[in-house]
């Protein structure tokens, strides 16, 4: 596995765990709707990125990408709604398990052609995307809450600056290394 794929991986899971985590501990301040939202997000954007990277992963093997990216998807979207309630969780799991399809067959689809472009997008867009859903969680919690809590948003756009440059960054270290794929198709 190559530092970027690592780091990417490591962002968007701890973006997921910090955001469940989140909205757990605030769970009483949390509405229904909002939390319906951010299961449903939380599911299909782990399994869309995992997707497409298993997709890639896998090449071939539609099968095997597909399984695992729904399990991951699905896994998430229940995580991320078990605190809020069953609604949440149906959401959250149908979700990750619609994100883990579409993600596997993108990375099935385009694993030949640019592999490494299509992570990076997905991962800048999924990033991005959670940024959202944490900041959509911290809003709706400041609303519903009278009391202090926890920000994670002070300076939203040095946030957002910082994994753009290192976004950047990764993409002059080098491809994502997949050995594996063979270029000249045989």
């Amino acid at each position: 596995m190559s530092i970027s794929l690592f780091f990417i991986l490591l962002l968007c899971a701890t973006q997921v765990i910090t955001t469940i985590i989140y909205v757990a501990y605030y769970r009483n301040w949390v509405t229904k709707m909002n939390g319906m939202l951010i299961s449903m997000s939380l599911g299909m954007s782990a399994g869309i990125l995992m997707g497409t990277i298993l997709g890639v992963i896998y090449h071939g093997d539609l099968f095997k990408s597909t399984i695992y990216a729904i399990l991951i998807g699905l896994v998430v979207g229940f995580l991320a709604g078990l605190p809020i309630g069953l609604p949440a969780v149906i959401d959250g799991i149908l979700s990750g398990l619609m994100g883990g399809m579409m993600g596997a067959m993108l990375g099935d689809m385009v694993a030949m052609t640019r592999p490494n472009a299509i992570i990076n997008i997905i991962a800048v867009m999924i990033t991005m995307i959670l940024l959202l859903v944490l900041y959509t969680a911290e809003e709706s919690i400041r609303k519903q809450a009278n009391q202090q809590i926890l920000s994670f948003f002070k300076y939203p756009f040095l946030m957002i600056f910082t994994i753009a440059i290192l976004f950047l960054v990764l993409n002059y270290i080098g491809p994502l290394d997949f050995p594996f794929l063979d270029k000249s198709g045989h």
